[in-house]
């Protein structure tokens, strides 16, 4: 009987990439609201700054 071994690998390459994708969709979606912020936060700084100066 034949046994389908590049088959399994395969099969199991591709359930190792799917956890790693939604490890890092689920990351990203847990950080997105903090980045927001941050980059919020950064630009009314820069907006501060630039209105600071006089020409």
């Amino acid at each position: 009987m034949k046994k389908f071994r590049k088959g399994q690998g395969t099969l199991e390459y591709v359930i190792i990439l799917a956890a790693v994708v939604g490890a890092i969709i689920a990351v990203g979606s847990m950080l997105k609201p903090k980045l927001n912020s941050s980059y919020s936060e950064l630009a009314d700084k820069m907006q501060d700054k630039v209105g600071e100066v006089s020409f």
